[in-house]
């Protein structure tokens, strides 16, 4: 820069010694040209400033730009496959009752005529004496074999709820695990990986065919001794009916004499 101002010196001094006519202010033009040499440099300088800013904006843009392609954008992948059937699943209710519910709804009569399917004799809503005469069951005593029934039913109709759901669950980890295989990104691999946890937690709550198994098995093991239990009922009721009838008809067919003894006179 000194340089560069000594010679802008020199050459105005130089041209003043040839222009002897001409009226000017040496300094001041030097000073002049110096100032504007200075603006230069400067403006030069910002420029080259500016320059190494959108170098390194551009870097770091293209960074982002490879890290997006190698990554992926969460936001972009809106639709991961099987993400809204594992929120239908999540938000499927079973179709099992509650012991209330057990209790409140059973029947007697259901009892009555209930014989599992043909496995079981029904008792019959009513019977008939030995004198013929047929009489209505006592209902209320048997609601409590109607409540075993009805578990009996909830657990069947619990278990192939359960088993069903438990086939779709796994065809959709089916799915997405091919899906996973299939991601090209980052972000898509996470969100495919986070939508089969989900399922295998699903699939964990509902996963309990080995312990439904046991439980049908322990059901049906009640529900036989419940029969035996319903079908003593109905014979204890038969065999009072038949008593109170037999007392009936042994005091209609002996009847006491009363009358007071008259003994002969002479």
């Amino acid at each position: 820069m000194k340089a560069l101002i000594a010679i802008l010196i020199a050459a105005t001094l130089s041209t003043a010694a040839h222009a002897q006519y001409v009226v000017t202010n040496p300094i001041s033009d030097v000073l002049g040209e110096i100032m504007h040499v200075e603006d230069i440099a400067k403006t030069v300088e910002m420029i080259n400033n500016q320059v190494q800013q959108i170098n390194a904006l551009t870097q770091q843009l293209q960074q982002i730009q490879a890290y997006v392609k190698a990554f992926g954008d969460p936001e972009q992948l809106l639709s991961i496959v099987g993400a809204d059937a594992l929120i239908d699943s999540l938000n499927t209710s079973g179709v099992g009752q509650t012991l209330g519910e057990l209790q409140n709804l059973a029947s007697g009569v259901e009892a009555l005529r209930d014989n599992a399917n043909g496995l079981y004799q029904s008792v019959g809503e009513t019977f008939t004496t030995p004198g013929g005469f047929e009489l209505p069951r006592a209902e209320e005593l048997y609601r409590k074999f109607a409540a075993s029934q009805r578990a009996t039913q909830n657990f069947e109709s619990v278990y192939d709820d359960v088993s069903q759901r438990r086939g779709v669950l796994k065809r959709r980890i089916a799915e997405t695990t091919q899906q996973l295989q299939a991601s090209t990104t980052d972000a898509e691999t996470q969100k495919l990986a986070g939508v089969i946890t989900g399922y295998n937690a699903e699939l964990a709550a509902i996963d309990k065919e080995v312990d439904h198994a046991l439980g049908e098995s322990l059901v049906l093991d009640i529900q036989n001794r419940e029969d035996r239990e319903k079908q003593e009922q109905a014979r204890k009721e038969e065999r009072m009916a038949e008593f109170s009838e037999a007392i009936r008809s042994y005091s209609q067919t002996f009847r006491i004499n009363d009358a007071p003894a008259v003994f002969p006179t002479k």
